[in-house]
């Protein structure tokens, strides 16, 4: 049977399953039509991503990535996302690591989603170094995010999307479809002036520095994508693609796709990437689902980074894992709260001065 007749058939299964226990039919025929549904669902999604198969855009890269561009490398950072909180947090951690003597630009390879896209960007293009150099400019920070991103108000299509990823229950990429449609269709800041506001941040940088590699969400077919510095993308569209959270901002073009968030999706720190480097420091917002019930992520999509440190291990590479956590002394917040981006500058500081032993040890 052809994968066409099978989803015929499918779905013509479903249909009068449907209608059997519309009129109080069998459990046991919930069951089955439960199970059809999610055949059929599967079955269109996977047609969907056949309308790119023949695309030579060189962005897709299935989960694990194959020949990871990690292999082989020494040092390797992998920033996750986490809206203003993971942004303020990398901040304050840059900041300790960079005035004492540890110099993670000298990384052969970092990838980064959402708020770490633009924070490694920034770090890898020196662009923290303007942050750095006086611990008092970091106070303008929080009123750079604040124009990037604004939450204070939303619309009802804003609303719909953002419920759909915290009512999301699995990464499969028919439930990554149905967010990216929605996003799409969701009254969100534009692209344009999103990446205009990213220029804010990153100032003159024009392309993606030579160490970066940037993961974003294509919003209809659910693809990861990877967009390499040799990709022809600018470094601001890059970022604002991987940051582009659905219902918030966006979504952005890359080239001939319309893209999502980076950690929309079944990993949301992408640490395949680096698979096969030597060492690689992580730094991931949550680790449970306490932490994110608490409001340390904007979905609920699963949380796969205690396997993904396992998996890097087991081939190999030395993994040092920072777990953000929660702000001290909180025990529910925004991730999103620009009221948060002060304390959480602090706070990344206080744990980079915390790691310094360790890192003096791990990265030289």
């Amino acid at each position: 049977m052809t994968q066409s007749s099978r989803r015929y058939f499918l779905k013509t299964s479903a249909a009068g399953v449907i209608a059997a226990t519309s009129s109080q039919g069998f459990a046991r025929t919930s069951d089955i039509s439960q199970k059809t549904i999610a055949e059929v669902r599967a079955l269109d999604a996977a047609e969907l991503q056949k309308t790119t198969a023949s695309w030579d855009d060189g962005l897709a890269h299935p989960i694990p990535y194959k020949n990871p561009p990690g292999r082989g490398k020494d040092r390797a950072i992998v920033l996750g996302g986490g809206s203003e909180y993971m942004s303020s947090f990398l901040v304050g951690y840059f900041h300790a690591m960079l005035a004492n003597g540890i110099d993670l630009r000298l990384a052969d390879i970092v990838v980064g989603t959402s708020a770490g896209a633009v924070l490694g960007s920034a770090l890898l293009g020196s662009r923290l170094d303007l942050f750095s150099a006086e611990f008092n400019l970091l106070a303008d920070y929080p009123k750079i995010m604040a124009k990037l991103v604004p939450t204070k108000k939303f619309s009802p299509s804003q609303e719909r999307v953002m419920k759909m990823g915290l009512n999301a229950k699995n990464g499969d990429p028919d439930t990554i479809q149905a967010i990216g449609h929605a996003a799409m269709a969701a009254k969100s800041i534009p692209s344009q002036k999103f990446e205009m506001n990213m220029k804010v941040f990153l100032g003159d940088m024009q392309d993606i520095p030579s160490k970066m590699y940037i993961t974003t969400i294509d919003c209809y077919t659910a693809e990861r994508l990877v967009i390499a510095p040799d990709s022809g993308v600018s470094v601001t569209t890059a970022c604002a693609a991987s940051a582009s959270a659905p219902g918030v901002t966006g979504p952005t073009w890359v080239k001939d796709r319309v893209c999502m968030d980076g950690s929309i999706g079944s990993t949301e720190t992408h640490c395949d990437i680096v698979a096969g480097s030597k060492r690689a420091l992580v730094v991931a917002l949550a680790d449970t689902l306490e932490q994110e019930k608490a409001g340390l992520r904007l979905n609920h999509l699963p949380n796969t980074i205690l396997q993904e440190v396992k998996d890097l291990e087991a081939g190999g590479t030395k993994t040092k894992l920072v777990v953000v956590g929660m702000l001290p002394g909180r025990t529910t917040m925004s991730v999103v709260d620009p009221e948060i981006m002060e304390p959480a500058i602090k706070y990344g500081y206080e744990r980079g001065m915390q790691d310094l032993p360790e890192m003096k040890s791990f990265w030289a």
